[in-house]
């Protein structure tokens, strides 16, 4: 019996494949076959101990087989999302915010979830989708705190100039 997932030839016995464990459906016209046991092992089959696994010259899956789908899991979840995630989003926000606000409050946090939005689509854990507003929201928060803190060093500059002023006179 072949597998329609993965091709793989197995006993008419087994209930799962011996290649890929996907369930086995049996034919409608063999299940009267399926009582009697195999007579030899087929040609695809798991190897027995000390036997090699060979594979005919002519080889050619199952005529049903629709190729093999690889199943992901936890780790290498795909997001089949199309949208930003949240965490994107969110940077993008609050660096913009930091354009008319007290920036060093909103665009520092902006600045860091951008970058970690960054690195969790390069590590492949968000969807790519949001790469372009995380490189946003990071690059607008980056030159808000540093035109802000320009900012604050001038008026530490004026001040410090001031106070020397008033005491020279």
């Amino acid at each position: 019996m072949f597998c329609t997932r993965c091709g793989a030839n197995n006993f008419d016995t087994d209930q799962f494949c011996r290649s890929c464990s996907a369930p086995l459906t049996k034919p409608v016209g063999a299940q009267g076959e399926s009582s009697r046991p195999p007579q030899q092992p087929y040609p695809y089959s798991t190897p027995g101990q000390g036997q090699q696994q060979q594979q005919p010259q002519s080889y050619s899956p199952y005529p049903g087989y629709q190729g093999y789908q690889p199943q992901y899991g936890y780790a290498n979840q795909t997001y089949p999302q199309q949208g930003a995630s949240g965490r994107a989003i969110t940077s993008l926000i609050l660096s913009i915010i930091s354009i008319f606000m007290c920036a060093l409050l909103t665009s520092v946090p902006g600045m860091i979830l951008g970058k970690m939005e960054m690195n969790a689509i390069r590590q492949g854990q968000a969807p790519p989708a949001g790469e372009g507003i995380a490189k946003a929201g990071f690059y607008i928060g980056l030159v808000m705190t540093i035109l802000w803190g320009l900012v604050v060093l001038g008026y530490i500059f004026l001040f410090i100039i001031g106070i020397a002023a008033a005491t020279i006179q």
